[in-house]
Parts: structure tokens; sequence; C-alpha cells
């Protein structure tokens, strides 16, 4: 027999939600909860978004997190998210199980730069982003700043792993060690002035 005091947390009496994100930065905690407007339940503007409860959530094992190490959570305001009350009916202690992309959520780099759904675009809020693209032909590994400089790695007109670098400001390269530069059809240096500092062999 389960007391009554316990039932609620063993699922007898599980409430599930879907609700929106709006507050991810003011966790006291700073554990990566986030703050919850639950659809049937908070839909009273009179709720001010302060008063709302802070929703813990699942973690991947592959993120997990323990005494600062491990990777946090990025959910991010106005998220769709899926869940479940830890405390059932009483409806006070959330569980973040997952998010529900909807309606405007898509990049449109997926589409513009590759195949839906092969290229997978992730990108952060001030507009930093990566893209794995396994579009057949087309295979690229791209990470670029907000500020347009970029990293790619691609595949060319021959079936080969092409680079680019791309930087909009300054650039430095430092080597503790050889640094040696290999082109087995050539080296070229162009460009603006070139100067070229060291010791004599």
């Amino acid at each position: 027999m389960i007391p009554d005091t316990f039932i609620d947390y063993y699922g007898d009496q599980t409430r599930w939600f879907v609700g929106v994100v709006t507050n991810t930065e003011d966790d006291p905690l700073q554990i990566g909860r986030a703050q919850v407007r639950i659809h049937g339940i908070h839909d009273d503007e009179a709720i001010q978004d302060k008063h709302l409860p802070w929703a813990q959530i699942v973690v991947p094992v592959t993120h997990a997190v323990h005494e600062g190490k491990g990777q946090f959570l990025g959910m991010l305001v106005g998220t769709q998210v899926f869940g479940v009350f830890l405390d059932g009916k009483n409806s006070q202690l959330p569980l973040i199980v997952g998010s529900i992309p909807k309606e405007g959520d898509s990049n449109s780099r997926v589409k513009d730069y590759g195949e839906y759904p092969k290229n997978k675009v992730y990108a952060t809020e001030s507009g930093h982003y990566k893209e794995y693209d396994d579009t057949y032909a087309r295979e690229r590994i791209r990470e670029q700043h907000m500020l347009g400089g970029f990293t790619e790695m691609y595949t060319d007109e021959n079936q080969k792993t092409s680079y680019v670098i791309n930087v909009t400001g300054d650039c430095d390269i430092k080597v503790k060690g050889t640094a040696n530069i290999t082109g087995s059809e050539g080296v070229n240096i162009g460009g603006g002035p070139v100067s070229i500092n060291g010791k004599k062999q």
C-alpha cells in the first residue's frame, strides 16, 4: 500500500503539460532551470512571469551535469515544452521532458545551403552557428561567427575535401614547436605587403 503522501510521486496521479518558456536567465540555483507558462494553468494574464514556478529539465545521458562538470542545456525563451508535474495534482513542481518545435521555429539555412533534413544547423541567439550538412555530393562542416568569420570543410567537384578559413579581422597563428606548410601541387601566398621575420639557420 503506497502512502497517500507519496501517491503523486509514483505516477498514479500524473499530470502532463504543454507550456512556453518565459525565463532562463534568473534561475537562483543556476542549474539550467526555466520558468514556464503552462497552458490551462497559467492562462490568466494576472499571473506575472516572475511568479511562475521554476521547472527542472530532464538532461540526456550524453549531456549529464554533476558538480559543475558536463554541459548545461541551452533552453531558449519562447520554446514550446512538454513535461510532467512531479507533485501530481498540486502542479507546483514541473519537470520539462522535452521541447516541441512549432511553426516559425525552422532555420532558413537548412534549405538555403543544403537539403532538408540533411543539413543540421545549430544557431545561437547572437547569430553564431554550426552546420553539419549531409546533402549528397555537397557534404559540408561549417562553423561561423556572428560577424562573418568562418571555417568550412566541404566536398569539391572532384569529390575531395577542401578547407576554407575566412577571417573578417586580424589573425594570429602561434605554434609552440615546428610549423610546416606543404602543398603537393604548390603553395601560393598573396595579398598586401608580406613580411617574413626569423633567424638565419
